[in-house]
């Protein structure tokens, strides 16, 4: 080949490549831009449901929840269903509407002087608001999704990844092990025993045998691509569990970000070399490994994800300064963003695999998420002292006493109403029925148990 040609023939293939990454880029970011913005909202909602009271006060507890319900749960269903198409517009419309309350609550803070005596009876700015708010509202995005999924209103878009990309559905238990690990008690500086864990596994572990039957008995459909043939997850979360509290009990919560990242390392590399292409590839199940090899290899990886949301909680609790804790949610959120984009164009992103890329991408949406809720418990705390405000919404207060209850309720009922009608064949507006009844079965049950001071813990 002359060296004209040769000199043509590299410049096709880099032209070619050129345009082959631009349309892969663009459609994974496109993908990863509305997954993030069906989150969002969510936050707004929270806001104007803890912001509703300083204009319309309400005491009673049913009239709580029932406009929480319309401010939060409803929304939240018609964000990931009939609304779908248009999150964008939506985000901009409640924001909106926001910008005029907070306005308005800023107009009336310049000139009215603070009151000696507020309403408030708890402290605004504590670990626990932002955080309740931020575990809650994982809950209750994860719990609409995994029935709404079923149903023809729900966009096939949105339904989890067979290999790689970004979907709301692959959010779930990503952020459901981001939610665990900010809580640990380790992200405290307590130690917690092993024994512990292996008591709080035992009963997952139980709850996961449970559902494997369960499916098995009744014929339920189970995707073999989701967590293997026998693994679900729960035995993820036990798993995820029972590993991070042999590691956290023999290296120090100090250093713990370094064995995050090896392990996120060691993981990445054992996938590039052969873990990968075995994970997605066709071949026959021939022994129990093979039966569950995803929800094995992933949980390498949520075991990483649990260790760095821990890491990241000790260090937001260490810092004793509003511009040190933001600071600290800048850093992470712009490095995981960054990692997030790098590991796109060289490994991709896969929840199946629960690879570096995803890692990254839950810790980048998740501390996001966290960080709004922070910045309005600290508006609210310096700004709107003379508000009768709320700290946390009832609801959520109620999820987030219950997290693993209102979860397991949720699968019990997706699983009835799977097995009572065919939900493919149900129309859009009885969709949405079956959908708010079940969201009112299960917040209904959280509120219940929160106001009878019932907690049934098993993490």
């Amino acid at each position: 080949m002359s060296p004209i040609n040769r000199k043509i023939s590299i410049n096709a293939s880099v032209n070619s490549f050129v345009k082959w990454l631009n349309i892969k880029m663009s459609g994974d970011a496109e993908d990863a831009i509305e997954t993030f913005l069906l989150v969002v909202p969510s936050f707004f909602y929270v806001v104007l449901a803890t912001t509703l009271p300083a204009f319309l006060p309400y005491s009673s507890k049913q009239l709580n929840f029932t406009v929480e319900f319309i401010i939060i749960v409803i929304p939240i269903i018609l964000n990931v269903t009939v609304f779908a198409n248009i999150s964008g517009n939506i985000l901009f419309i409640i924001s909106l509407i926001l910008f005029t309350f907070v306005a308005l609550m800023l107009v009336n803070t310049l000139y009215k002087p603070t009151s000696k005596e507020t309403k408030i009876t708890k402290p605004l700015l504590n670990r626990e608001n932002f955080v309740t708010n931020v575990r809650s509202t994982i809950n209750l995005i994860s719990v609409v999704a995994i029935l709404a999924v079923d149903f023809n209103i729900f966009p096939s878009r949105f339904s989890k990844t067979p290999r790689t990309g970004f979907s709301l559905m692959d959010l779930g238990v990503g952020l459901y092990v981001f939610a665990n690990g900010i809580v640990a008690p380790e992200a405290r500086g307590k130690k917690d025993p092993i024994t512990n864990s292996i008591k709080s596994s035992i009963a997952l572990i139980i709850i996961g045998i449970l559902r494997l039957v369960s499916t098995k008995a009744t014929h339920y459909h189970v995707s073999e691509m989701e967590y293997g043939i026998h693994w679900n997850f729960f035995i993820t979360l036990a798993v995820t569990k029972i590993l991070s509290s042999c590691i956290l009990n023999i290296f120090d919560v100090n250093y713990i970000y370094i064995n995050a990242i090896l392990l996120t390392v060691a993981h990445e590399t054992l996938l590039q070399m052969f873990l990968k292409s075995w994970i997605f590839s066709t071949d026959k199940r021939t022994n129990l490994i093979s039966a569950n090899k995803e929800g094995i290899v992933s949980s390498v990886g949520y075991v990483s994800l649990y260790l760095f949301s821990l890491y990241f909680s000790y260090s937001l609790n260490k810092m004793k300064t509003q511009h040190n804790k933001n600071k600290l949610f800048f850093i992470w959120i712009i490095n995981s963003l960054l990692i997030t984009c790098f590991c796109t164009y060289k490994f991709e992103v896969s929840r199946r695999l629960a690879n570096c890329g995803y890692i990254a991408w839950i810790l980048f949406i998740a501390i996001s998420m966290t960080w709004l809720f922070y910045l309005w418990d600290s508006l609210k705390k310096n700004s709107f002292v003379n508000f009768n405000l709320n700290c946390c919404p009832f609801i959520l207060e109620a999820i987030n006493s219950n997290g693993l209850i209102f979860f397991l309720v949720a699968n019990v009922l997706t699983g009835l109403v799977n097995l009572t009608i065919t939900t493919n064949l149900v129309s859009s507006m009885n969709s949405l029925i079956i959908l708010i009844v079940y969201m009112l079965i299960n917040c209904g049950l959280a509120s219940v148990l929160y106001s009878s001071k019932i907690k049934l813990k098993l993490l």
